[in-house]
């Protein structure tokens, strides 16, 4: 890959915002030992100035398709190399000041390159198919809920606005005859035709209820042997007279 040196040198100092910077040791191509340098990392390139007040890179890490692994040996303290699946590729190896400044720019090496960001965007694209689809479900069945609801609504108008007029009309007959005060006369029948007697105009096919019988006494009598029938006042009046009579005359005895 050819890079155009200018250009390459304006993106390293320019005002865009890094992704890292630090310090970190560089071992030399040539001369293997380690080099204190400073290094800014921008998108998918490490750029490694010789001082921190330096205008212009010495060199610059396309971190495109590469791995960043750590070294297992025991004289590099903090070190790990960037490798790239190239059989004559080179193998950068730094080594960190510290634990926590290896462990933080290797995590940011190995999500320097646009693979890894291939692979984030499909995983967040990924999520938010799925939020979409849970949010369209739910807008789906909160749809159907209300459209049910609304139906179960005009079903039960529509049953009322049927059977109340039917209801209206059953609870103002009994037995198929009109028992309104406010009508003369309903279904051929008289408003002060009386059921225990003899009618003399009924309705036809409507049979008057029964007539429970009534007891008689032995002379054929109505009235009952104990008290006076409530006929006629006159009667009664006598006969508790008679009663209250006698009462005054056991009282007067008494004394």
């Amino acid at each position: 890959m050819k890079l155009n040196e200018r250009s390459v040198a304006h993106y390293a100092t320019c005002n865009s915002p890094p992704d890292k910077t630090g310090f970190l040791f560089k071992k030399g191509e040539r001369n293997t030992a380690y080099h204190r340098r400073w290094f800014i990392l921008k998108g998918n390139m490490l750029f490694y100035f010789e001082e921190r007040e330096s205008r212009e890179p010495i060199g610059v890490i396309v971190l495109e398709g590469c791995t960043v692994e750590l070294c297992e040996s025991e004289s590099e303290e903090f070190a790990f190399a960037v490798k790239f699946d190239c059989v004559k590729a080179r193998v950068y190896k730094m080594a960190a000041e510290s634990q926590a400044a290896m462990e933080s720019w290797v995590k940011a090496l190995s999500r320097a390159s646009f693979d890894y960001m291939r692979l984030v965007v499909k995983e967040l694209e990924r999520q938010l198919e799925e939020v979409q689809g849970e949010r369209l479900l739910q807008a789906k069945n909160k749809a159907k809920k209300h459209l049910s609801q609304a139906q179960g609504a005009e079903a039960g108008l529509r049953t009322a606005a049927i059977t109340g007029p039917l209801q209206e009309g059953l609870s103002s007959r009994e037995n198929g005859v009109s028992w309104s005060k406010n009508s003369g006369v309903a279904n051929g029948v008289s408003e002060g035709c009386a059921w225990e007697g003899d009618c003399s105009v009924r309705a036809e096919g409507v049979r008057p209820p029964p007539v429970p019988p009534r007891r008689k006494t032995n002379g054929g009598s109505l009235e009952s042997p104990v008290s006076p029938g409530t006929g006629c006042f006159s009667k009664l009046h006598d006969w508790y007279g008679k009663e209250v009579a006698e009462l005054r005359i056991e009282w007067l005895q008494s004394k």
